[in-house]
């Protein structure tokens, strides 16, 4: 990846040499630190449209908007894109109609299994005093949005130095940085917004099965992590054993980072049918935790989950809108990206005792306990299991 940095303190990163044209534009609001509930919401829909029928992603300080085109109209999507970022049209009309969109896609995303059990997660890991989920009280702040409240957060944040913008192009650098200059360095460079980091919390949190489907999720706070390469390996260590594990089960898991950019847990879940005993897949869990806290992998299994573990990066940073996203969050929340090459190469350095080191420093720590089932372990329990 290359870095540019524009007159106005405006960060282009440019992930991937490619003859097909990616624009990524990522913008360090999100959710978590918006001045009022619903705010980035509405403001993402409301956006999106004007900036080439961009897709938006939302994470819990960032927004990212994703678009592309052919390389002969690279410098006409610029251009439109910088216009909409200088001036966009923030008109009442459209704040309701994006309001009433938001409205309706919480409502309808409300009773989804899934949905829940991830709210609930976030909740128990984080505490509740910036994460109250109220959906009538959420729907109510949405709809009193007014142009002012989108005007003033436009202003504050949608300045050089709270955007990165990511590009996957075949243009030389020096080229590419005339052409971002030219259309984006007149953009007023405000100020670096900084956001209240949540305080991890963890905790326990049981409730009953949700349609046809339970959930264990169990995590551990990784907000700090600093040996990465480590943490990837152990984490497709994981993932390979519970995913024997489960075989035949109808159960599906998951290993991943997870929560909010900036507050990370390493979650490991099991979304199985509600016909099975949802206590023993909470057995399954606590048992490879404990394993891997305790027992070195063997040769081989190192050598196979150092290779997932590199594959999977590989794979991530070959995506130019996946790689884009991921260096911006890395320049406004950390204040620079990782080199990919020495973290791939690193991961091939990754010993079974680095695996069980950083296992022991992941794991002893206080968990997230969240099950949607019946009759699940107490925290008790399933502590004394871990």
């Amino acid at each position: 990846m290359k870095k540019i940095v524009l007159s106005n303190g405006m960060k282009v990163v440019k992930t991937n040499n490619s003859k097909v044209y990616s624009l990524s534009i990522t913008v360090g609001i999100g959710h978590l630190n918006e001045p009022k509930l619903g705010l980035a919401a509405v403001c993402e829909k409301v956006l999106a449209p004007q900036l080439n029928n961009a897709l938006a992603i939302q994470g819990g300080t960032i927004t990212s908007y994703l678009t592309g085109c052919s390389a002969e109209d690279f410098e006409a999507l610029l251009a439109k894109v910088a216009a909409v970022l200088k001036n966009p049209d923030l008109s009442q009309e459209l704040v309701d109609a994006a309001a009433e969109d938001v409205a309706q896609h919480t409502r309808d995303l409300a009773p989804l299994p899934e949905r829940q059990w991830k709210l609930c997660y976030k909740h128990t890991a984080f505490g509740t005093s910036k994460l109250v989920w109220d959906l009538d009280a959420y729907i109510e702040s949405v709809k009193s949005l007014k142009t002012e409240d989108l005007e003033a957060m436009v202003d504050t944040y949608y300045t050089g130095k709270n955007i990165v913008i990511g590009v996957a192009c075949d243009l030389p650098l020096a080229e590419l940085k005339e052409l971002m200059e030219k259309y984006f360095g007149s953009i007023p460079a405000g100020k670096k917004q900084k956001f209240e980091k949540l305080e991890y919390t963890g905790g326990y949190t049981a409730r009953p099965a949700v349609g046809d489907v339970q959930t264990i999720a169990i995590g551990w706070d990784v907000s700090s992590l600093s040996n990465v390469a480590e943490a990837n390996v152990l984490m497709s260590m994981l993932s390979g054993r519970l995913e024997r594990d489960v075989a035949g089960t109808g159960a599906v898991r998951e290993v991943k980072i997870a929560g909010y950019y900036g507050m990370r847990t390493l979650r490991i879940s099991i979304v199985a049918p509600a016909d099975k005993d949802i206590n023993d897949f909470i057995d399954i869990i606590c048992k490879n935790v404990k394993r891997v806290t305790t027992t070195l992998a063997s040769d081989r299994r190192m050598e196979t989950s150092r290779q997932r573990a590199a594959t999977e990066k590989l794979a991530k940073f070959s995506e130019p809108q996946d790689a884009a996203v991921e260096a911006a969050w890395q320049e406004l929340g950390r204040n620079g990206m990782y080199d990919v090459d020495d973290r791939i190469t690193a991961t091939f350095l990754v010993s079974a005792r680095n695996v069980k080191e950083i296992a022991q420093d992941i794991f002893f720590e206080k968990p997230t306990i969240v099950v949607f089932g019946e009759n699940p372990y107490s925290e008790e329990e399933i502590l004394a299991k871990l």
